[in-house]
């Protein structure tokens, strides 16, 4: 299912890329990296030493849409609302939502031409 390939590889990604923004470009200890993104410190370590979310590399302009998020988080970073509407804002970007279809077609062949996830046909829910 896309959602479990959401949770395993692009959040933790996405995660990764913001802590990596918040302690090399923001210059924050991983200990407030740690607080303003609600994970641990150990967690924080492991992204920083590719031990954790390697396996997917964002592009240049993802990394670019993620820096604006850090610097909205940053800027309000005691809503918590904040942090959930750019990790939302981030993963719904078309090119990280090509990447997890990209990640479920390497994982099931038989989804070699599926297009679910942007055919608006099926994602119509009709109600009565």
């Amino acid at each position: 299912m896309p959602q479990e390939i959401e949770v395993r590889y692009i959040l933790p990604a996405i995660r990764r890329e913001l802590a990596r923004v918040l302690i090399e470009e923001h210059k924050q200890t991983q200990k407030e990296t740690a607080q303003i993104l609600g994970l641990t410190e150990a967690a924080i370590s492991q992204y920083q030493h590719s031990k954790r979310a390697k396996e997917v590399v964002f592009s240049e302009a993802v990394v670019d849409e993620i820096r604006k998020s850090a610097d909205k988080i940053l800027a309000d970073k005691i809503n918590k609302q904040r942090l959930i509407a750019e990790m939302y804002r981030i993963s719904n970007l078309t090119t990280v939502r090509h990447i997890l279809c990209d990640l479920h077609r390497a994982q099931s062949k038989e989804l070699e031409n599926c297009n679910v996830c942007f055919d608006e046909g099926f994602l119509t829910v009709k109600t009565n």
